[in-house]
């Protein structure tokens, strides 16, 4: 898992991005809420993959 900080409309390191198996994943608010939202997603496509 690979989390990176980008800015955001005009904000200076705003933005977590959370990146692993090619799905990327981004968060305004925190870096736990990221990778939370990380984990669903990736629950959520290979459940769709079955």
């Amino acid at each position: 898992m690979y989390i990176s900080y980008k800015n955001y409309q005009g904000g200076i390191d705003n933005l977590v991005v959370v990146e692993s198996n090619e799905v990327v994943t981004t968060s305004i608010k925190d870096t736990k809420t990221a990778i939370r939202t990380h984990k669903r997603k990736l629950k959520r496509l290979k459940a769709k993959q079955k």
